[in-house]
């Protein structure tokens, strides 16, 4: 018969580091309790007020080995308390005790975020996230007002339904970067036309990284009320920011873009910008033709790249690929190489073989390789 109180005791012995015990010594005796919980409660208190992280780490463990998903509130009022660790042990028991039972553990959150007791609400908000489904919407939309960005964020990645749009439209203006970037990608990947307005707003956010994110998520989104903003980031202080938005006005096409595209291509004066234009008109499937016989090579090489990303599997740019196999630079021959299997599917061999025996060596090379790969 296992003596509770003499394993309790060894175990907060340990915790204090009064009493050396190895790691298997340890499991053994979290794995033998079965006792009165209230001393285990009465010592995770402790060891909170002394900021003790080993021994809330392991009383939370007992606690969960001993009564499952019924501790979690014990459980989520121990990570509300900032130790200054990762959490990385109280998460893991939390986890288990979510595991343990799912319904139970879902009940318990849910009657803690809709308590009348100001503190129980804002715990059980803050691990809304861990359970929430398409029936909280309400909920979530309250817990992406909480004060703790990382909760504001679990939510954001959460909601769903009827809130979706309303909670994301706020929350892409939140104070924390973190959440507006999960705001935007969620945003971006709805497939909603009326999610384009939320985004278009972060074109002006502080931060490039948001910026360049909104662009990315607006060529997603596409349509034509996408193209505004993304005229406007085209002209943004941030080149990761101006490739974002080149790329999405490739990916949206239409004479606005292509216009807009076009006009910068006249106007740039480094060969990085024509690269990345020719890219975003490739895309657009805008006057191919023409970016194909560009005077600076790496534009010719770049429509190939553009092409090859927006391939549809047809033969419909074989003669363009074939023109390009004999360019007098070496690196558009070498592009050639890379992408013949995704515009010319019908001629790879054909055309590999004839790389393959290109005066430069790093051409043959490629083409020995893309062969190899057939």
């Amino acid at each position: 018969m296992t003596d509770n109180d003499a394993v309790l005791d060894a175990v907060i012995r340990h915790a204090n580091l009064e009493d050396e015990l190895d790691h298997d010594d340890v499991r053994r005796l979290l794995g033998s309790f079965d006792g009165d919980l209230a001393r285990v409660r009465e010592a995770l208190d402790r060891f909170l007020d002394e900021e003790n992280v080993y021994g809330r780490d392991l009383m939370a463990e007992l606690m969960v080995g001993a009564e499952g998903a019924a501790a979690l509130p014990a459980l989520l009022r121990a990570a509300d308390r900032d130790l200054g660790d990762d959490q990385d042990g109280l998460r893991s028991s939390v986890a288990e005790a979510l595991a343990a039972d799912p319904v139970a553990a879902r009940a318990i959150v849910l009657g803690l975020a809709g308590s009348d007791d100001p503190e129980q609400r804002r715990i059980g908000l803050g691990a809304l996230p861990l359970v929430a489904d398409e029936r909280d919407g309400d909920l979530l939309a309250t817990a992406t007002r909480h004060p703790d960005p990382a909760v504001r964020l679990g939510a954001v990645e959460e909601i769903s339904g009827s809130r979706f749009l309303e909670v994301l439209t706020v929350a892409v203006r939140d104070v924390d970067e973190g959440v507006r970037r999960a705001a935007i990608t969620r945003l971006g990947g709805s497939g909603r036309a009326d999610a384009v307005g939320a985004v278009a707003s972060t074109a002006t956010d502080p931060v490039a990284r948001v910026r360049a994110l909104a662009a990315y998520a607006l060529g997603r989104l596409g349509g034509a009320e996408a193209i505004p903003a993304l005229l406007r980031l085209l002209r943004d202080d941030d080149s990761q920011v101006r490739d974002r938005a080149r790329d999405s006005l490739g990916t949206i096409g239409g004479p606005a873009a292509i216009d807009a595209l076009l006009a910068e291509l006249a106007s740039a004066t480094d060969s990085r910008a024509r690269v990345q234009v020719a890219k975003a008109l490739a895309k657009a499937g805008s006057q191919v033709t023409e970016l194909a016989r560009h005077e600076d090579p790496e534009v010719r090489a770049a429509t190939l790249s553009g092409l090859a990303t927006a391939a549809d599997g047809s033969a419909r740019w074989a003669g363009l690929v074939a023109d390009l196999a004999g360019d007098p630079e070496a690196d558009v021959r070498m592009r050639v190489a890379v992408v013949v299997r995704h515009l010319a599917p019908d001629d790879v061999t054909t055309v590999l073989e004839r790389l393959a025996g290109d005066p430069d060596a790093r051409v043959r090379e490629t083409a020995a390789r893309e062969l190899s790969r057939r």
